[in-house]
């Protein structure tokens, strides 16, 4: 079990995703520092890049592909709750769509299930996809 609270558990886990995507080399080994081997992300399927992304593998595709299909990605006002193993994250996100240059930003949570302080499940939550669709249109 892992020492860190809520709060520093998602700061660690948006640190290692952020070295990730800035990184040139794009080793997955870095995504372990917080994300659990057997990590299943849950999109929304609607999305370009929906579906259940699995593994160290899954994550780092996942990771291209949004990056593909945004050019930035800002959370703020952002709050944590819960314990360590159960988290649940709100903020207001704001994004820009490669493909139109045009930005949105709406309310957005995930629930978050960590395991040995990295993230074993994440259920992203958009508050409007449609309207995510219509920027990148």
């Amino acid at each position: 079990m892992t020492s860190l609270d809520a709060r520093a558990i998602v700061d660690r886990m948006f640190a290692v995703e952020m070295a990730f995507l800035t990184s040139n080399e794009k080793d997955i080994r870095q995504l372990a520092k917080a994300f659990a081997d057997d990590v299943v992300v849950r999109e929304p399927a609607s999305l370009p890049y929906g579906g259940d992304w699995r593994g160290l593998d899954g994550i780092a595709r996942l990771f291209d592909r949004m990056n593909d299909v945004w050019s930035n990605m800002d959370l703020k006002e952002l709050h944590v709750t819960g314990a360590p193993d159960r988290i649940h994250l709100s903020c207001t996100l704001t994004m820009v769509a490669r493909s139109t240059g045009k930005s949105i930003t709406q309310p957005f949570c995930e629930f978050l299930h960590f395991r040995d302080g990295r993230l074993a499940e994440g259920i992203p939550f958009y508050y409007d996809t449609k309207e995510l669709l219509d920027i990148m249109a």
